[in-house]
C-alpha cells in the first residue's frame, strides 16, 4: 500500500487531522496549506485558541488536491478560488476558459520565440513583413477612458477598462465598430503609455469624442503576433507607410479589435496628404 493510501487508511476514523498530518496526506506543505488560508481556499476545521494549532477533517483532502491541481497548471489563486466556489457547468465553464486562455498563451509564446529566432529585422526580406493597406474610416461617436500602463499589464488593463466601457455604454454600445486603443506615449517593459480605450457607442450625445472621416494605414497582425514585442513589426509597418512622400501622421498609432470567431486585431495610423 502506497505512503497516501496508508495515511487515508489511518486516518479513515479520525475525526481531525494535524497540520503535518494533513500535509502528508495531501503533499502540500505546511507553507502552502497557510497560504490557502489566508486566502480564504481551504481554511482548517478547527484552530485551536491556546495553541494556535490547526487541525483539518480528512474530507478535506479533495478540495486541497483540487487546489494542487490547479496550482501545477498555474492557475491564479482569485481564479482557483471561483472554480472552488462554483459547481457543475459553471465550474466547467470556468475551467475550460482558462484552458482556452493558457493555450492562446503558449501559442502567442511559441510565435514570439520564432520570431527572436528569425532573421534580424534588417535582413528580413519584403515578403516577410506585413502588408499594408489603406482605407477611408467614416466618422463615429465613443466613449473611452485615458491610463498608463506597462507591456507587462496591458492586456489586462485594456480587458478590465474596455468591461467598464461597455458597462458604462449600456444600450447606446455599437458592436459594429472595433474596440480602439490608441498609443499616446511609449508602451513597453519600462514605458507606461499613456494610452486611451476608446469603445463605440450609437449616440452621439453621450460620446467623450467623434472619430473624424479620414484615411488610415492598417496591418491585419496575425494572432500570435497579439503581444509586445511581436506586434511592434506591424506598428512599424504601418509607420514606415505613412513616412512616404507626400504624406504625414495624423494622430497616435493604435490597435482595432474586432469582436468575432475567429478573433481579429488591426494595427493602423490615421494620414493625411500633404
Amino acid at each position: 500500500m502506497g505512503g497516501r493510501s496508508r495515511i487515508l487508511a489511518e486516518v479513515s476514523g479520525a475525526a481531525k487531522l494535524s497540520i503535518g498530518e494533513f500535509s502528508r496526506l495531501t503533499w502540500l506543505s505546511p507553507k502552502a496549506l497557510r497560504l490557502y488560508e489566508r486566502r480564504g481556499l481551504l481554511l482548517p476545521d478547527l484552530v485551536d485558541d491556546y495553541t494556535g494549532y490547526r487541525y483539518y477533517r480528512p474530507a478535506q483532502a479533495e478540495r486541497a488536491r483540487t487546489i494542487a491541481l490547479l496550482r501545477r497548471v498555474g492557475m491564479p489563486l482569485e481564479q482557483i478560488g471561483a472554480v472552488l466556489d462554483a459547481t457543475g457547468g459553471q465550474r466547467h465553464a470556468l475551467i475550460e476558459a482558462y484552458r482556452v486562455e493558457i493555450t492562446r498563451a503558449h501559442e502567442r509564446a511559441v510565435a514570439l520565440l520564432d520570431d527572436l529566432a528569425s532573421a534580424p529585422a534588417d535582413q528580413q526580406s519584403p515578403e516577410s513583413m506585413p502588408t499594408v493597406r489603406s482605407r477611408l474610416v467614416k466618422p463615429w461617436a465613443f466613449i473611452s477612458r485615458t491610463l498608463r500602463t506597462t507591456a507587462a499589464d496591458l492586456p489586462s488593463h485594456i480587458e478590465r477598462t474596455a468591461a467598464a466601457l461597455v458597462q458604462r455604454a449600456g444600450a447606446s454600445f455599437d458592436p459594429g465598430q472595433p474596440l480602439i486603443v490608441v498609443y499616446h506615449g511609449e508602451v513597453s517593459w519600462e514605458s507606461d503609455g499613456p494610452i486611451e480605450v476608446r469603445v463605440p457607442i450609437v449616440d452621439r450625445a453621450k460620446a467623450d469624442g467623434i472619430e473624424p472621416e479620414g484615411m488610415e494605414f492598417f496591418v491585419d497582425v496575425p494572432f500570435g503576433e497579439v503581444q509586445f514585442p511581436t506586434i511592434l513589426r506591424s506598428f512599424d509597418a504601418v509607420r514606415d507607410a505613412v513616412a512616404g512622400d507626400a504624406r504625414r501622421a495624423w494622430g497616435s498609432p493604435r490597435e482595432l479589435y474586432f469582436d468575432g470567431d475567429p478573433f481579429r486585431c488591426q494595427v493602423a495610423q490615421r494620414y493625411v496628404e500633404t
